[in-house]
């Protein structure tokens, strides 16, 4: 056992993280989790010293990748142990530019489940780890995320503090191959996750936030290509809220069953979880035709999907 080995281990987490970026976690759950029973029997064996801690990052980032995918598929409890033990075995190869990228991801897991206080809490210790490793990129990734649970909060200012520290981390990244884990935090992503930001102080606050959030999501949307599916389809069930908020009933229309029709084509539960503040902000607008159709499109696709 030795380097090879472990590159091929490595070479097969990034073709499935493809996987789940392009087609959702439910497409390759299963498959990581067959990785990882090989990759736990890899570290049993005898392993040449300098191969070892790269065999235990390997390791942790399939349990990073299983646990996201197991989030993306709607299984809590599962994705809550893999990246547990991801943290663990991140530890033990002293790799903290990982463990800062399992944080985030626990974080993320808070923040989609409407606890932003325990989020921030994730994201500090992302932080922390991202400090150590020396890695702007990590803490760029962290600091927009940071940003996002304060727009869940309520507080501006912070929001927008913290997603324009992003911005400033991200231009001084100098990695010129980011690992495999961070490599999907591109321009694109960081106007996604400032479109994310605005559009839930948008929800909140309304006021400048809504043509904000429309114009980056809108950005985001067009970056993306068809190996970022998900994340494509997540930024349009937001832009589609944009358009609601900003009276645009027939824009809003266009885009949401754009997104419908993007989240029928990807097994991820988050996907439909997303669409739920659309359908709740198009349900309030009544008068408008454009925006009742839309509520009932989605209600009938949240709908079938629950069934299912």
């Amino acid at each position: 056992m030795g380097s090879r080995d472990v590159e091929a281990l490595e070479t097969q987490t990034k073709a499935l993280r493809a996987v789940d970026y392009q087609c959702g976690g439910g497409m390759c759950r299963d498959a990581v989790v067959v990785r990882i029973h090989r990759g736990h029997r890899m570290l049993a064996t005898s392993i040449s010293e300098p191969a070892r801690a790269r065999l235990f990052s390997a390791v942790a980032d399939l349990h990073n990748l299983a646990g996201w995918t197991c989030f993306d598929s709607g299984h809590i409890g599962a994705a809550q142990h893999h990246l547990d033990v991801a943290l663990k075995l991140a530890a033990d190869g002293e790799n903290a530019e990982l463990i800062a990228n399992i944080h985030y991801r626990r974080g993320r897991i808070d923040l989609h489940y409407g606890a932003p206080d325990e989020a921030l809490t994730q994201f500090e210790l992302g932080r922390l780890a991202a400090r150590r490793a020396g890695s702007k990129l990590a803490a760029s990734i962290l600091s927009a995320n940071q940003g996002w649970a304060y727009a869940k909060k309520g507080d501006a200012n912070l929001a927008v503090g913290l997603m324009d520290r992003a911005g400033e981390e991200f231009a001084e990244t100098d990695e010129a191959e980011p690992p495999d884990w961070a490599r999907f935090f591109t321009e694109v992503d960081v106007s996604a996750m400032a479109g994310s930001v605005h559009i839930d102080l948008a929800l909140r606050k309304g006021g400048r936030h809504t043509g904000l959030a429309i114009a980056a999501l809108t950005d985001a949307v067009r970056g993306y290509g068809p190996e970022m599916a998900r994340s494509r389809s997540l930024c349009l069930s937001m832009l589609a809220t944009g358009h609601v908020l900003g009276g645009d009933g027939d824009q809003a229309l266009a885009v949401g069953v754009q997104a419908i029709e993007s989240a029928e084509t990807l097994k991820s539960v988050r996907t439909r979880d997303r669409l739920r503040p659309l359908e709740r902000e198009a349900a309030k607008h009544t008068a408008d035709a454009d925006c009742r159709t839309l509520a009932e499109e989605v209600t009938l696709f949240v709908t079938g999907q629950d069934q299912t």
